[in-house]
């Protein structure tokens, strides 16, 4: 079972979502962004169990929250009467097992993986083949009123703009936003930075978004250099290193192979110990981590992800404002 950390970046993160969700706004969408590996699954199943509190204050038949993948089905492409179908599982059968604590479940996507294994099984492949999209939608929309589903949690969002051909990702973008709409629920979605296509370009989905972006920690600067030095140490606790400092001596190489994202780190070490064990030895020593790095192409797209999300995170530049603002009152060509 994998050890939570809930270090600063994640807590951040996670009460960034909370906040979010606790406004009087309903119907609204959450964009919840991050890297791969950064978090995110981990901070869906805490905010729910949070946002959603004890079962005992629910009510018969209600459920503050449900959980359901978007992954694409169809060919790799996102299909919407496939997500209709998960969403309508999710709340005619609810699974709740996200209410458990953390460390009783063996992933946090417990929930997501159960509905991936039912829509299997022949009542529900029928299901899908004699029921229309329509009639799906429908009974979903009943039923999220009907169970006072107050937040949809969406994991995978970005296998949304994994679109079939003539369609645009923001068409899937404007059906949820509409479900979101008519049944006063709010949308919470994750994904990595390609699910920007979602919303960019479409100011009235903006309009009723909120955002928050899953950090990672920048080498460059000195607080999050300092973070990211604490998390190193905690995750290399539960490895057997040759000596003491090496970790803190190796942190250069620890950054590189992980852009400071936290699943990238853990895989580094991971990938350390794993040389260590095919090299025979009792502990870790520095060829171990030499060994444990990726090739030079699989770090350069790492840190090319990297880049991309720092500026989908960051706000425009002073110089990019002015040239916007100058084009702007020159008025039509």
């Amino acid at each position: 079972m994998r050890t939570i950390i809930k270090h600063p970046a994640f807590e951040k993160g996670r009460q960034a979502v909370l906040r979010a969700l606790d406004t009087q706004m309903r119907g609204q969408i959450i964009f919840v962004v991050g890297m791969s590996g950064v978090g995110k699954s981990e901070i869906r199943y805490d905010v729910m169990r949070s946002y959603a509190g004890s079962p005992s204050g629910w009510g018969t038949g209600k459920i503050p929250a449900i959980a359901v993948r978007a992954a694409p089905t169809s060919g790799s492409y996102f299909n919407s009467k496939e997500f209709t179908l998960r969403l309508y599982l999710a709340l005619f059968e609810p699974d709740i097992g996200w209410v458990a604590n953390r460390k009783e479940v063996q992933s946090a996507d417990c929930t997501i993986e159960r509905t991936d294994k039912i829509l299997g099984t022949l009542q529900w492949l029928d299901v899908r083949s004699l029921r229309t999209e329509h009639y799906l939608r429908t009974h979903v929309e009943r039923m999220i009123i009907a169970r006072s589903v107050r937040a949809i949690f969406i994991d995978e969002s970005a296998s949304i703009t994994y679109a079939v051909m003539h369609k645009n990702p923001v068409d899937h973008m404007v059906n949820l936003m509409c479900l979101a709409e008519e049944t006063n629920a709010s949308l919470v979605m994750f994904g990595v930075p390609r699910m920007a296509s979602l919303w960019e370009g479409n100011a009235e989905i903006i309009r009723r978004s909120r955002f928050v972006f899953v950090d990672r920690y920048r080498y460059e600067k000195a607080d999050d250099r300092a973070d990211f030095e604490r998390l190193a140490v905690t995750v290399a606790r539960n490895y057997r290193f040759h000596r003491t400092g090496l970790v803190h001596s190796s942190l250069d190489m620890a950054y590189a192979s992980s852009a400071g994202v936290f699943g990238e780190l853990v895989a580094y070490y991971q990938r350390a110990d794993d040389s260590r064990l095919m090299d025979g030895c009792h502990s870790i020593q520095r060829r171990h981590l030499e060994a444990a790095i990726a090739s030079e192409f699989t770090l350069t797209t790492l840190h090319a992800d990297a880049r991309q999300y720092d500026a989908l995170s960051s706000p425009a530049s002073a110089r990019s404002i002015e040239r916007i603002l100058a084009e702007a009152s020159e008025g039509p060509p």
